[in-house]
């Protein structure tokens, strides 16, 4: 019996490790159409009793795509035209004065460069996500047999979404089937995931949004130029820990007091601590209860670790498995040691 369970544990190590390497290379694909499953589930379970589940997985899939899809490509369009806008901007010779003027302002006023702290902060972000973008470029870019594997990825989203959709709850059940664990340990592990899940994908996206637009907001209302293009900016460094939209609005405060505008930058930075910080605060036990426990040093080593490991997707999946696997060590430290 020994020798069996030797056998097949080895085999089943096998299976696992080969399954990897295949689904590897569209991973982002995969993690992408698990991710929107998750979110688009509650609606799934609402809409199938009254369709039928394949309708209603139909529906909701082409449902997402005009309503997300294409006003996205329309708006990363406008964003693209106003980020070229802002370079040309920032390469003038009135703009590169009043920055070199906004530095000198600071030395004078704290005794240290602060320019050369961002600069470093930056390039290390910047490292990250160009190691993690740069996975998926290279399978954007890549063919296999003649077919672009993007157009592969994008096949093997849909079913993997579709058949998630339909099959989501057994799908459930069978993992719960074939796990050899007590049934009250299987709620609390799914609990557990589930509560990770919804904290990194909703509740950050949401918190990164709303704190993007009153951002924009206040940009808009101070007359700066391209204000699509940094609210946008702003939500991708709002999911990014420790970064956050306060790299848009405190430079924009600053670079107001240099020019004169001491009543505007006063104002900005009082509306970006006294608002835009504080929303997290405030949103975040609002929006996703189930979330406020979640471990701030698992949250950012996941999010850069997982960005670097797995691409762009790694921004969600990071913090989900390491949640995930201290909540995992957690129970069978209390269950089985």
């Amino acid at each position: 019996m020994d020798t069996e369970r030797g056998f097949f544990a080895v085999l089943l190590a096998v299976a696992l490790y080969v399954s990897t390497l295949v689904v590897r290379p569209f991973f982002t694909y995969v993690a992408l159409a698990v991710l929107l499953a998750y979110t688009l589930f509650p609606l799934q379970r609402r809409l199938a009793p009254r369709i039928g589940p394949r309708k209603s997985a139909v529906v909701l899939m082409v449902a997402s795509t005009f309503l997300f899809v294409l006003p996205l490509v329309l708006l990363l369009q406008v964003v693209v035209r106003q980020a070229l806008a802002a370079i040309e901007t920032f390469q003038s010779a009135d703009v590169q004065g009043e920055i070199a003027l906004v530095r000198q302002l600071l030395i004078d006023s704290v005794g240290i460069d602060p320019f050369d702290y961002v600069d470093q902060t930056l390039q290390e972000v910047a490292g990250v996500v160009q190691s993690g973008a740069g996975r998926v470029l290279q399978e954007a870019t890549g063919f296999l047999g003649g077919v672009s594997k993007v157009m592969l990825g994008l096949t093997i989203f849909g079913f993997v979404l579709y058949y998630l959709l339909v099959g989501g709850e057994g799908t459930v059940a069978w993992f719960r089937e074939v796990t050899p664990l007590p049934a009250d340990v299987q709620d609390e592990l799914l609990a557990e995931l589930d509560r990770l899940t919804y904290a990194v994908l909703i509740t950050t996206l949401v918190i990164a949004v709303v704190q993007a637009i009153l951002t924009g907001v206040a940009l808009l209302v101070l007359g700066f130029s391209n204000v699509l293009f940094w609210t946008v900016l702003a939500v991708v460094l709002g999911i990014l820990p420790l970064v956050g939209s306060m790299f848009i609005w405190v430079p924009a405060a600053l670079y107001l007091i240099a020019v004169g505008r001491f009543v505007g930058g006063a104002a900005l930075l009082v509306y970006g601590f006294g608002l835009v910080n504080l929303t997290d605060n405030y949103l975040r036990p609002v929006i996703g209860g189930r979330s406020a426990n979640l471990n701030p040093a698992i949250l950012v080593l996941g999010i850069f670790g997982g960005l670097a490991v797995f691409g762009v997707m790694g921004i969600f999946v990071g913090p989900i498995v390491l949640g995930f696997t201290r909540a995992i060590v957690v129970v069978a430290a209390r269950e089985y040691a």
